[in-house]
This record gives C-alpha cells, structure tokens and sequence, in this order.
C-alpha cells in the first residue's frame, strides 16, 4: 500500500463529512404484469413512481436522513426534471450549494421497466456530459474528511482526472470509497489504479469478478484486497463478505431483517448498503457493526418503488 505523506493543517479545514460528484438523474419506474409491445400496442401497467435516482443521490440521501452531512457536486437541468431533484435532496437533508444548474442541457432521466421480476432500462445522459475534471478544484481538495464515488462509468469524462485527483486527496487526509457499478464496455478502465488510493471498495459480485477476471467470489475478494485495504463485496439476499488483513468473512442478512419481507423493488438497494456501511465505518465502528447498518438500510429500501422513498430515518 501507498504510505501518505498528510498535510495535518488541512484537516481542521473541512467542511463537510462527505463529498461527492453525483450522477443525479430522475427516476422513472413503471410496473406492469407484461412486457411493452411497439406497433402501438397499449397496455396497462400495475404502478408507477417518479423519484430521485443517480447511485450517488440515493448515497447521499440515505446517509444524510441518518444524520451525515454530505454535499454533492453535479449537474441539473434547468426544467421541472431538474427542480424535482434539489427538492428531493434538500428534503433529505443535503447540501445542494455545489450542484450547478444548466441552461444547454437537459436534466439526466432514467426510465426502468418492470416486468415479472425483471427490468429493462433506458438512460438519457443529459447533463451528466457536461461534467469534467475541471470541477476539481484546489477549494475542493481540502473541504471534506471523505469522498465518496459512485456512478464511475455513467461519468465519463470524469474517469480520466480520478487518478490524480485521489493522489491530491490522500495527501490531504482525505479517506476515500468506491462503488464503481458495473461498466456497460467491459474494460474497467483506471479502476485497478484507483484500488490502492481507496479505504473501501463496494462492488457487487459480479463487478468484483469481472474486475478480477475470476469466476469465484473468494478468489475475486482476494485479489482485489491485494490493492485496497477494505473490500466488501455484496451479494444479495445471500448477504455480503468482507476482505481485510488477509481474512475473509461472510455475513449473512440478519434474519429478523428478512423474516416476512415483501420486495417491491431493489433499486438502490446496493447504494443504500453502501450508506448505511459508511456511515457507521465514519463513526469509527466495527465491522459487524458497519455490515448491520448497511443489510438495515439496504433491506428498508426494498419494501417500496425507487431507492430513496422507504429509507431509513434517524429519530
């Protein structure tokens, strides 16, 4: 692992617990019991919600109703698309004062088509083009104690500036996590370089196999944990497994959490983990402790359309 020399000076700076480039986008979901036909076939569908999206948004919306503070940095449109998302994020509690608004480029949409417990999705990028390196700033460097990534591939032309940018981060003190998502063209592109600048890394496990080139779930944790020092790799209903200090462990979903649960919807469920895990990972406690946090926030999000509208709430 990479040793940092650290500026002690810029760690009374912060502002923020978080901060984060948000893939914000909004979030069309309809259900129905069949699969849409063209030729103008209509057809009638069981429900539909309109909802925040963007891993990243979930992210923050979830860590900010247990009681982070997290600011984002993005893009939106200027329409009612774009509106409906600072309205959601500042309901939850999210610092919205980074987010730019856009005159050229419409508000990114996601449109997710439910169909006996598959899915088919269209996304329009939108604004999300216009966000490049040059969003990081030298004011940025030393705003907040933790960075969180998310969204890596839908944000393109970000991916080449990553590296640099976690190299000025880590001199400053900063920890850093990743859930990359799954990348559409295979090629995984800088995140092997990214591995050994991040404190944790949360991909699923097909994304860890696929970034290890393995076909084993133990064998993929391995060798990712060969790079980043904490690696969590979820997998489901089957729970998550842990990589750390040359040990893997297993930990199940608490039953109690999935005992009579009806799923509506796994959107976000994954974002939702990765907050939960976070936030308690931040407050500096075990393990076992950071896995429950995330299975409760992840678990909650299922029982309802999108991946912010059945989130935990810290009371």
């Amino acid at each position: 692992m990479n040793k940092w020399t650290i500026n002690e000076q810029s760690l009374s700076n912060k502002k923020y617990q978080i901060l984060a480039v948000a893939d914000l986008c909004l979030d069309i979901l309809v259900t129905g019991p069949v699969q849409p036909q063209f030729n103008q076939v209509e057809l009638l569908a069981d429900n539909y919600s309109l909802d925040l999206g963007g891993s990243v948004g979930i992210f923050a919306s979830q860590f900010s109703k247990l009681g982070g503070n997290i600011a984002l940095i993005g893009k939106t449109g200027n329409d009612a698309a774009g509106e409906f998302i600072l309205k959601r994020l500042q309901h939850a509690g999210v610092d919205t004062g980074l987010i730019a608004i856009c005159e050229n480029k419409r508000t990114s949409m996601g449109l997710n088509l439910y169909c006996k417990n598959d899915r088919a999705m269209l996304t329009y990028l939108g604004v999300m083009e216009l966000i490049t390196p040059a969003l990081f700033t030298d004011e940025l460097v030393s705003a907040a104690h933790h960075w969180h990534i998310g969204g890596y591939f839908l944000l393109e032309k970000l991916i080449p500036g990553w590296p640099a940018w976690l190299r000025r981060l880590k001199l400053n003190g900063v920890t850093i996590s990743l859930d990359s998502n799954w990348d559409p063209s295979g090629q995984w592109n800088n995140i092997a370089e990214l591995l050994p600048m991040v404190d944790v890394f949360l991909p699923n496990e097909a994304e860890a196999m696929a970034l290890a080139g393995k076909t084993d779930i133990m064998e993929s944790g391995r060798l990712l944990a060969d790079l980043c020092p904490l690696v969590v790799i979820k997998n489901g209903e089957k729970g998550a497994f842990v990589f750390q200090d040359n040990h893997a462990i297993h930990y199940p979903v608490p039953a109690e959490l999935v005992k009579d649960l009806s799923i509506v919807d796994t959107t976000g469920a994954g974002d939702n983990f990765d907050a939960g895990f976070m936030y308690a990972w931040l407050s500096n406690k075990e393990i076992s402790v950071c896995m429950e946090k995330g299975f409760r926030c992840a678990v909650s999000s299922l029982m309802a359309l999108g991946g912010i509208e059945n989130q935990i709430v810290k009371t």
